[in-house]
């Protein structure tokens, strides 16, 4: 308050009470020198400029400086005083983006301008604000003229600079109806020689001249001082309009008038002055609505036939604008109606349908015109569609009923052969299709075709109108073929229809398994556009799985195009499931091929339902679980994979496709377990055992072999041979079993050549085969060499040796075949073989550092004395060694040294560092070399590619996993179709089951032996996912119970809801009848009785889903 008033005693006192009050601020966040400098407190100005750090430049909440406040209260004084003690000031903008220039102009704060102008030479006029406008601009677009003969007169403003909009300021003075400011601008550029007409030449960004912003502000005053300026009225902006059409878009007739008026020679030209759309100022006013200025121009003498880039004339744009006012009064001026069309070849009576007028209006406003009127009624477009069938798509019902009563016929044809009724039909006009079927014609119209023998009955079932559908079957709708063969429930099923089919069918049973030209029935169809819930209403209907004209069932298509949903809906159908498992499919050699190879999803669902679990109490005794095979072997009457005798011929399908989902799953584990059970188990423990005993005596005969070397050497006879088995104390341990294991080998050579015989090449492809052979090879020699009086041989030694280590590794990989076991043995060899291939790929350096090695150490010409010390004695000896003898000589040993190496047997002391000490310069470098290899060695190979190693086996551990398991069970399944191929048909007939029933609480009996070998080589709970925890299972079983038990309850209550859904509908349906009954019974017209029901996008023809047009939700398949 003391600053505002100039109190610079009560200033002085408060500043002096506190120093921050200088800071302080008010509610605009305005300090005390904004007040000061607002009130021309010069005084007090002074005052704050010698306060020691003083900022003259706060801002308050708006940007202000206090130069701002002195420019908006007009204190010169105050202006003079910042601008010669702070004079940057000036170039200070606010929030607004406005200098002080700027907000005295906008302001139109003469007396700041003036001040300012005291101090022009430091200001630049040209500053700019928001948009690149400068002073000069806010001026005219404020009309503040005084401002603006200112800042032109004492600031040489320029008239001729342009914003960033493009816009010169005499636009922006035209735009905003600044009369003032703009005859300012005018008068001062004609007193320094720039002529009047020349500013009216002057071209903003969009091409407007000032004439057409006046226009667009619709200021009379700066129009009348535009045309006094010499604008000319003819002048075109871009897209080629001149003011006097914008004039008559708007609407401004006085301005019209006034431009005439002015320039009455330039009239006739801009009545005929086309646009960039080749509209004329009719035209403009025309398509607004504009009644009385149209009325007016073509008083003056605008051409009423003249045509936009169109091809639409005057009337033919105001209909097509529903500018009905306008339609009318051109009507009474005299257009030409046989004359009107546009370049599609639409008259009148099509525009007004278009848009929707009212036909009843026209033909009682312009009744001494009705003949002209009624000679358009059946007139085509370019597409052949006459104004009926625009009206029967749009559902318009006066329109109509209207066309109806002057005469318009309802059987013409569009170029597509298509009559009004097969529009309406095709978008669902109930009560349009009902018109029309009641008029004189209507029965000849019903069963017509169109270009592609489509009837409207064709049209509603492929678009879905239920209603449509039912109103065309009682008006007697007859069921022709199209073009193709198809009938109308080929479409409804193509397009997921149900309600439609439910109509269709329930007139015509007929339908169901008619076929089109190709053989197609509607199944086909529902399986092409992959229509599940469509799929599942035609098998409920019992409608036949054919073969079409390509030899191709539903199923092929389902699977060529891949569409698991409706194979899904299929193959779990409740009733028909069994027949479409069995039916026959082209591509593969059955159905449950082709689910394997292309939808295993699809399979899988198939190999849950053969899993049903009992409505008991998980806890119960009598609680079970029942496992059916009946999707998974072949069965009288009903083969899955039909015309073939192999074993497990789904399990082999599933091996052949590597589909471990599918033989993991719990149905195709418990097939194999019920088929392990039954029979593998016995002959794999008789298997086991025998190679068991053949693995006994050939390690007993290995070791004798090892014990008994002077026997070996004398041989033994025939007879000594007999005479072992019959008196063993006369006869050695090593000749009974060297016969035995030459039996086993002779047994399985034979064995073997069979297989080779039957496999042929394929045999050599197992890896297997040939460590077998090894085997049986190692070992025959092994007890022939005990068995024959030759001398002792080093090979026997080596033969022996072989044979044991793949003795034992082959009972090993036997333990492959039990399933407790067999998953370990599985990943083992699987780590194996990661293995093999790592080394394979690291092996080149395993052979860079061998060789280095063996050219630094192999030929280092040294002896070194190593100290040996004698424990007897106490003495220490020198021994001379050579780096030699370190292993590196030859190139092999050095690459298998190296090998070692790898695993920590270094030997750093003894072949580097002490050699060191002992060596000389010229080979001395030689070891310095050979120990800085060893240094990249120890990086590269024990920390590297050792790390690399653990990394691949534990980090891939899950992968190895999956891949274990399916060679498991690929293996199994390979052993069980070995096996059945080799028993007899009666056996397997006796053993086989459709279906197992387990009893997961009830406890085992039998004799615990066998419980106890069935425990360890049969089948494991978890199936080969590793061990669960007790508590884990428990969880899983008390969430699978808690889901069971629940989801019964859920699917009871989405019915209840899916009922209560309808039952709305129904009642919402039957309010909507009763209004409509009520408004027709108190005669209360609406715009919705002239619309019909059905589509309002004339572009779709045909919705995706059946929910939207039947109404009905389609059945959840899942």
């Amino acid at each position: 308050m003391a600053a505002e008033k100039g109190n610079m005693a009560e200033f002085q006192r408060l500043l002096a009470a506190d120093e921050r009050r200088l800071q302080f601020r008010d509610s605009r966040g305005r300090q005390a020198i904004h007040h000061a400098a607002a009130h021309n407190r010069i005084n007090i100005l002074e005052f704050i400029l010698n306060r020691p750090n003083v900022d003259l430049r706060p801002l308050d909440n708006e940007g202000n400086t206090p130069l701002h406040s002195a420019c908006i209260n007009g204190a010169a004084q105050a202006i003079a005083f910042f601008i010669n003690n702070d004079p940057e000031q000036l170039q200070c903008f606010n929030k607004e983006h406005q200098s002080p220039l700027h907000v005295a102009t906008q302001l139109n704060k003469v007396a700041s301008l003036k001040a300012l102008c005291n101090f022009k030479d430091k200001i630049d006029v040209e500053q700019r604000s928001k948009h690149g406008r400068t002073a000069l601009h806010i001026a005219c677009i404020s009309d503040n003229a005084e401002a603006a003969l200112v800042l032109l007169r004492d600031f040489a403003a320029s008239p001729k600079t342009t914003c960033d909009n493009g816009f010169y300021p005499i636009h922006e003075a035209a735009k905003n109806a600044s009369a003032n400011a703009m005859r300012v601008l005018l008068e001062f550029c004609e007193s320094i020689g720039i002529p009047r007409a020349d500013m009216m030449k002057l071209f903003d960004a969009d091409g407007n001249v000032p004439l057409h912003s006046a226009v667009h502000a619709g200021d009379l005053k700066a129009v009348e001082l535009c045309l006094e300026s010499g604008a000319l009225i003819s002048t075109q902006q871009h897209d080629l309009s001149t003011p006097v059409h914008l004039a008559c878009s708007q609407g401004a007739i006085d301005i019209v008038k006034l431009m005439f008026r002015c320039q009455p020679d330039q009239k006739m030209g801009c009545l005929t002055c086309a646009d960039a759309q080749n509209m004329t100022p009719l035209h403009c006013a025309a398509m607004f609505d504009h009644v009385e200025l149209v009325n007016f121009l073509v008083d003056e003498g605008a051409s009423l036939n003249a045509t936009d880039k169109e091809g639409r004339s005057v009337v033919l744009l105001a209909a097509a604008r529903s500018a009905w006012k306008t339609v009318t009064s051109v009507l009474k001026l005299g257009a030409d109606l046989g004359l009107q069309r546009d370049n599609q070849g639409r008259n009148l009576l099509h525009h007004i349908v278009l848009s929707s007028g009212s036909i009843e209006e026209f033909t009682t406003s312009i009744n001494d015109r009705l003949e002209d009127f009624i000679q358009l009624l059946n007139e085509r477009d370019s597409y052949g569609c006459t104004a009926l069938h625009y009206a029967a798509r749009n559902g318009q019902l006066k329109s109509i009923q209207s066309l109806i009563a002057l005469g318009a016929s309802v059987n013409l044809k569009n170029n597509e052969n298509q009559s009004p009724l097969h529009f309406a039909a095709m978008f669902g006009r109930f009560n349009t299709v009902r018109h029309l079927l009641d008029s004189k014609k209507g029965h000849l119209i019903i069963n017509e075709m169109d270009g592609m023998g489509k009837t409207p009955l064709h049209l509603a079932s492929q678009c879905g109108h239920v209603r449509v559908v039912h109103l065309l079957l009682v008006k007697g709708a007859l069921l022709h073929r199209d073009h193709k063969g198809r009938t109308p429930l080929h479409y409804a099923s193509m397009n997921g229809y149900n309600n439609t089919m439910d109509q269709l069918l329930a007139v015509h049973s007929h339908l169901l398994d008619q076929t089109d030209r190709d053989g197609n029935t509607a199944l086909h169809m529902a399986a092409m556009k992959n229509r599940s819930s469509t799929a599942i209403n035609l098998l409920n209907l019992n409608c036949k799985i054919i073969k079409n004209g390509l030899d191709m069932t539903p199923m092929d298509y389902a699977l060529h195009y891949k569409h698991s949903e409706v194979a899904m809906a299929m193959v779990i159908h409740p009733s028909r499931s069994d027949e479409v498992m069995t039916c026959q499919v082209k591509t593969y050699s059955c159905l449950v091929e082709g689910l394997i190879a292309v939808m295993p999803e699809v399979m899988t669902t198939v190999l849950d339902r053969g899993i049903s679990k009992s409505k008991m109490s998980h806890d119960s005794d009598e609680y079970f679980v029942k496992y059916s095979f009946t999707c998974l072997q072949n069965s009288e009457g009903a083969d899955v994979v039909p015309m073939t005798d192999e074993p497990l011929p789904v399990m082999n399908i599933m091996v052949r496709y590597g589909r471990e989902e599918l033989l993991s799953h719990p149905l195709s584990v418990k097939y194999l377990e019920t088929k392990w059970n039954a029979y593998g188990i016995y002959f794999h423990i008789l298997n086991l055992m025998v190679y068991t005993v053949f693995l006994c005596f050939l390690t007993l005969n290995a070791v004798q072999l090892m014990q008994d070397n002077k026997k070996r050497h004398q041989g033994i006879s025939s007879f000594e041979v007999a005479d072992a088995f019959v008196r063993p104390s006369l006869a050695t341990l090593s000749s009974m079993t060297s016969v035995v294991v030459l039996s086993f080998v002779l047994v399985n050579v034979v064995k073997e050549a069979f297989q080779l015989i039957q496999q042929r090449t394929k045999y050599f492809v197992d890896v297997m085969n040939i460590l077998e052979w090894t085997l049986y090879l190692a070992a025959g020699l092994m007890a022939l060499s005990q068995l024959t009086r030759i001398e002792e041989k080093s090979y026997q030694n080596i033969v022996a040796a072989v044979a044991v280590f793949l003795a034992w590794f082959n009972y090993l990989l036997f333990l492959q075949r039990f399933n407790r076991v067999g998953l370990y043995v599985v990943m083992f060899l699987e780590i194996l073989s990661t293995l093999l291939r790592v080394v394979m790929v690291f092996s080149v350096l395993i052979i860079a550092f061998g060789l280095s090695f063996h050219i630094l150490l192999a030929r280092v010409d040294l002896t070194v004395q190593q100290p040996i010390f004698d424990h007897r004695t106490g003495n220490v000896t020198f021994k001379p060694i050579s780096l030699g003898d370190k292993g590196f000589h030859t190139p092999l040993v050095s690459l298998i040294r190296v090998g070692t190496m790898m695993l920590g047997e270094l030997d750093f002391l003894g072949t580097y560092l002490r050699p060191l000490r002992n060596l000389e310069n010229s080979t001395w470098y030689q070891i310095v070399a050979a120990t800085l290899f060893l240094v990249a060695f120890i990086i590269l190979m024990p920390i590297l590619l050792m790390n690399l190693l653990i990394g691949l086996a534990v980090g891939d551990i899950e992968t190895v996993r999956r891949n274990a398991q399916l060679k498991r069970l690929t293996m199994q399944v390979r052993l069980h179709t070995d096996l059945e191929r080799k028993l007899p048909k009666r056996i397997l007939d006796s053993v086989d089951r459709t279906e197992v029933s387990i009893h997961p609480n009830q406890k085992g009996t039998g004799n615990i032996f066998w419980r106890t070998i069935k425990r360890w080589f049969g089948s494991p709970r978890n199936n080969g996912n590793g061990v669960q925890s007790r508590n884990s299972k428990n969880l899983h079983k008390s969430f699978t119970q808690f889901i069971e038990s629940n989801i019964n309850d859920i699917h009871q209550q989405l019915g209840r809801q899916k009922d209560k859904i309808r039952e709305i509908s129904r009642n919402m349906e039957m309010q909507v009848t009763l209004l409509r009954l009520l408004v027709s019974k108190m005669e209360i017209k609406s715009e919705a009785e002239e619309l019909d029901e059905g589509e309002f996008n004339s572009a779709s023809l045909a919705r995706d889903t059946a929910e939207q047009v039947d109404g009905d939700s389609a059945t959840d398949i899942k």
